[in-house]
């Protein structure tokens, strides 16, 4: 495990306990700049193993101290890395430990930056980015909250739980491996608002992050990926191509016309059911009255109207419901929309969904094939919805 220089650098000793309590043996690598933040003797005294730091090692000691630090591991992961870090490692620039270890080894890597906005959405750091995912390195995405330095938006480093799910995925082979090279993914996400007059709208909690945990998944594993988004409040990511959609009547437009050049479409969005018959132009003055009533009619059903076009895609559909009693909802929603399948996802869970950055899910589909899956990270789960599509992806891609 590489650490850098940065404030999350404490974050990497839960990232070894956690990595170390699933049965992986961890040997840590830092930076003089991380050892500022957070000093090697913590990461000897936790890991059993002596920290390196030094690229020639002890003075008087020969070998070849990069080559020797890789001898016998499964697995590299830098967690922080940093935007100087990322750019040496996207350049094969070598002028540290960590940097010499990323370019002798030859097995896979793990990146999960952490910076500061700025530095997170510079062009540089999006090409740095672009470079080693071309390279095969698999990054797990920085989230958006509250950073060291005051500002809140883009750059803080993924949670730990989430590091080391993307870790474990790789070393059980299930993480992304170019196996949608070649397709064309269509999702939908986010929460539609409906206007009731100039400034006030119907709409719901879905924040986006679950259609973005797809989109991630599906770039991550080589495919061409098309986000139609309804007012979602993250950072665009590099490598996708999204187009605005902030009413349910805006989504359905925008799905129809991206449709038939997509070869898989998930509709993850939260649309909305109802919506205002007419929306006043300017705002409502509440002093007029001390109720307000609201005509409302149902909006299209954009999932069915799609099944109806399909012309050999694969169709995945979400049911967010609330408790048990959902689940049976989430079957009845597969077979009466006519899609390959339907990820139930359970609401009800104090923390995920939503918000949240954790999902409880239930993968209905294809076939007669139903999977449960504990709570996990979004994006972990988006993983496993596209190996519960693969085999469809790949057969009716033959096909074609």
């Amino acid at each position: 495990m590489g650490v850098t220089g940065g404030i999350a650098a404490y974050k990497s000793l839960d990232v070894l306990r956690i990595l170390q309590r699933h049965g992986h043996g961890v040997s840590v690598v830092m930076t003089h700049t991380a050892e500022r933040f957070v000093g090697s003797a913590s990461f000897a005294a936790l890991s059993g193993r002596e920290v390196g730091t030094h690229l020639f090692g002890d003075a008087g000691q020969p070998g070849y101290h990069h080559l020797d630090v890789n001898d016998g591991m499964d697995l590299m992961l830098v967690a922080p890395a940093s935007a100087n870090t990322i750019s040496q490692m996207a350049m094969g620039a070598s002028s540290s430990l960590l940097t010499s270890c990323y370019l002798a080894f030859r097995g896979p890597v793990v990146v999960a930056p952490a910076m500061n906005t700025g530095m997170w959405l510079h062009p540089a750091t999006a090409r740095n980015i672009a470079a080693l995912r071309a390279d095969g390195v698999h990054m797990v995405d920085p989230e958006t909250g509250l950073l060291a330095d005051g500002a809140v938006g883009p750059g803080r480093l993924a949670e730990p739980s989430a590091i080391v799910a993307a870790v474990e995925a790789v070393l059980g082979g299930t993480s992304p491996a170019n196996d949608l090279a070649g397709v064309r993914v269509l999702i939908s996400a986010g929460g539609t608002r409906e206007p009731i007059d100039a400034v006030r709208y119907v709409g719901n909690r879905s924040s986006g992050r679950m259609g973005w945990a797809l989109a991630a998944a599906a770039r991550d594993r080589g495919a061409e990926v098309v986000v139609v988004q309804a007012n979602v409040d993250l950072p665009r990511q590099v490598g996708i191509r999204y187009t605005d959609a902030p009413t349910a009547a805006a989504m359905r437009d925008a799905c129809r016309s991206e449709f038939p050049a997509c070869d898989v479409l998930i509709m993850c969005a939260a649309v909305a059911d109802f919506r205002p018959v007419s929306a006043t132009d300017g705002k409502i003055d509440k002093a007029a009255s001390d109720t307000l009533t609201v005509a409302m009619e149902r909006t299209s059903d954009i999932l069915a109207e799609l099944a109806a076009l399909r012309d050999e895609q694969v169709l995945i559909g979400f049911a967010a419901e609330h408790g048990p009693p959902g689940l049976d909802r989430a079957r009845a929603k597969r077979t009466r929309k006519a899609v390959d399948i339907v990820v139930h996802n359970d609401a009800a869970v104090d923390g995920a969904a939503f918000e949240g950055p954790d999902n409880v899910v239930t993968i209905i589909g294809p076939g007669d094939s139903e999977t449960s899956l504990p709570r996990m990270p979004k994006r972990a789960c988006a993983e496993r919805i596209f190996d519960a599509a693969l085999p469809l992806v790949h057969a009716r891609a033959v096909s074609a």
